[in-house]
């Protein structure tokens, strides 16, 4: 037992140690992304948007209804006021542009962009902040160049506490802004890049971006936040007003997904078609109304392939980079924060999984319990990382299941090899003694017999037969001849006791030495020992047979005694070499009554300790009582009719 506790846990702090190891390594991070896209999918894709937040897409089909008015993409930027101008007459809260415009184009429609924003009042464009590789030494001072003194006054956020906090990573050095004017005609300023998982999909965003000491938001958040919002940060968790947003290790937010449908989306095509019919004034059978808008959050993007704005996210591959932001959005007005993993917590669940699983394999005796154990102790916590993720808790996967897997792996191995082993040696011990069909028992429950060889008392019954008059036999018989008949004797009595399932104890010179109830228990021992004894008296026809056809002149005939009680069994014997066998008094009557035989001139004769056990399912006859060398008192002794 002492061995077997210290090898569970040796494979449990062995496999802990390189499942933890593993996990700090990363070793994990794209199998929990997978499993993570699968609990999304499973469990987000039904979940409820706020109604305001919706989506204007240029789409394939945008790009080609529009190319005879807009030309090729990108379009031109009075494209853009347009849109403005149809938001504004349908009342939108607010137009936030996931659309980048860093370069002039013609400056009457980049002026005429300029000039709808402003009239708009609530429009949000893009920017972009980043970390640029130096390529020489000269370039450093371009790369760290501040952002214009507006810039910052207007749309940097105030007052963020506790910043230093929040891991820095690498520092962003460049940026990039809208276009002359355009800035200043913006309710505000977001960041819109996002920076992928080690998969190349996308789930998570730094809410704000730190440029040289200053913080802006990302389009999701921009219009949640202005000069006078309360931010804090506290290491995980960034206070935005009256929102607590969850963060990672790295300070970045899990953002939380929703089924592609649910986000109402329109194409741009449908709301210029109608602006087009309001300025005809058509306005009976709009294509979309612009009332639909009124007091709505419009995160303006793109999905056409050529405008290279598809990511591949948890609801998805190829979607539209906006739905980011407006799943952020989502996520901000309902308050329906996911909560990345705590990693204490993953590393607790490898322990677990661990320990349990080497314990479970080990020591639990049936095979059935072994499997059901563990399996039963990997859906319980599949299932409470499914309830955890859907109140919005991350609970990592992956680790655990290595962890309790490769334990239950090592530890199935273990026993593998050692109960092979001792189904080997258990084998070896009996597979001389024993017929087919006990050995099979045997080695089914094979640990109860190993134990059983080091010693145990039992009800057994043994029997012992003797050859009469072989002294005489063997003194007128060459050797060889007398091995010879001895080998046909003990054949055919050893297959009728292997026959009633009996085990062969041992041969002695001409006797055999047999007994029942071991090692396989069985409530009818005595029954089998004595239908084996009666049968190896008719099995005398055959061995006599045998040997007439062979030349033998001599007829065997046989004594056969039998007593039931209590022995002690076990493999006895010296270092070199031991046998299962069976000691004690009742063994020692069980010789006597078979040398008792010869006197009453009765073949087979059986203790009333037998005759207990018997009477009721055979014909007996007392054949008289004797005192037994070593027995104060008589014993009975009967036989069959």
């Amino acid at each position: 037992m002492s061995q077997k506790i210290t090898t569970t846990l040796l494979i449990a702090f062995l496999v802990f140690a390189v499942a933890a190891g593993a996990y700090s390594l990363g070793a994990f991070t794209k199998a929990e992304l997978f499993v993570y896209d699968a609990q999304a999918k499973l469990l987000r894709a039904n979940q409820p948007v706020h109604h305001s937040v919706k989506v204007i897409l240029v789409d394939e089909a945008a790009l080609k209804s529009m190319s005879e008015i807009a030309g090729r993409w990108p379009w031109s930027r009075a494209i853009w006021s347009d849109l403005l101008d149809y938001l504004e007459l349908g009342g939108a809260r607010a137009a936030l542009f996931d659309i980048l415009f860093l370069e002039p184009q013609n400056q009457a429609n980049d002026d005429a962009l300029v000039s709808a924003s402003k009239n708009f009042g609530r429009a949000f464009h893009s920017m972009l902040i980043m970390r640029e590789a130096l390529e020489s030494q000269g370039q450093s001072a371009y790369y760290a160049r501040p952002l214009p003194s507006g810039v910052t006054e207007r749309f940097a956020l105030k007052n963020v506490a506790g910043a230093q906090r929040i891991p820095s990573g690498t520092e962003n050095n460049d940026f990039s802004l809208p276009i002359k004017g355009l800035a200043d005609a913006s309710k505000g300023l977001a960041v819109v890049e996002f920076t992928p998982d080690r998969d190349n999909g996308y789930r998570r965003t730094q809410p704000l971006r730190e440029y040289q000491g200053q913080y802006f938001p990302v389009l999701g958040l921009a219009l949640f936040t202005d000069a006078s919002s309360r931010i804090n940060f506290s290491g995980d968790t960034l206070q935005l007003n009256d929102r607590v947003i969850p963060l990672d290790s790295s300070g970045n937010s899990l953002i939380n997904m929703y089924g592609l449908g649910k986000v109402e989306t329109f194409s741009i095509s449908g709301v210029f078609a109608s602006l087009q019919q309001i300025r005809k004034g058509e306005v009976e059978s709009l294509v979309i109304n612009p009332e639909v808008f009124k007091d709505s959050i419009v995160f303006i993007g793109t999905s056409a392939i050529g405008t290279a704005d598809l990511k591949s996210i948890p609801m998805g591959t190829n979607v539209p980079g906006v739905m980011l932001h407006a799943f952020f959005a989502n996520n901000y007005l309902l308050n329906d924060f996911m909560r990345p993993p705590v990693k204490y917590i993953s590393y607790l669940s490898i322990f677990i999984g661990v320990f349990f699983t080497a314990w479970a394999v080990m020591f639990f005796e049936q095979f059935w319990g072994r499997i059901v154990l563990p399996s039963g102790m990997i859906l319980a916590y599949i299932g409470l990382a499914l309830v955890s993720f859907k109140f919005n808790t991350q609970m990592e996967i992956v680790p655990f299941l290595f962890a309790s897997v490769s334990s239950g792996f090592l530890s199935f191995g273990y026993l593998t090899i050692t109960e092979d082993a001792e189904r080997r040696k258990v084998a070896h011990l009996f597979e001389q003694y024993v017929s087919k069909e006990v050995l099979d028992e045997v080695l089914h429950h094979y640990e109860e017999y190993a134990k059983s060889s080091a010693g145990q008392k039992v009800e057994i019954t043994v029997l012992f037969s003797d050859i009469r008059g072989f002294t005489t036999i063997s003194e007128t018989t060459p050797p060889e001849r007398v091995v010879e008949m001895l080998n046909v004797h003990f054949t055919v009595m050893a297959n009728i006791i292997l026959k009633h399932n009996g085990t062969i104890d041992k041969y002695i010179g001409d006797a055999i030495m047999a007994f029942w109830g071991a090692p396989l228990k069985t409530d009818d021992h005595a029954e089998r020992a004595v239908l084996a004894g009666q049968e190896m008296l008719e099995g005398l026809k055959e061995v006599n047979r045998i040997l007439k056809e062979r030349g033998f002149e001599h007829e065997v005939k046989i004594g056969v005694g039998i007593n039931t009680g209590v022995a002690t069994i076990g493999s006895i014997g010296s270092e070199q070499k031991k046998n299962y066998t069976v000691v004690g008094d009742s063994v020692n009557l069980s010789s006597r009554l078979e040398s008792i035989t010869k006197e009453q001139k009765v073949p087979l004769l059986f203790s009333e300790y037998t005759y207990e056990k018997v009477k009721s399912k055979m014909d007996c006859r007392l054949v008289g009582n004797v005192t037994v060398k070593g027995r104060e008192q008589a014993v009975n002794i009967y036989t069959l009719k």
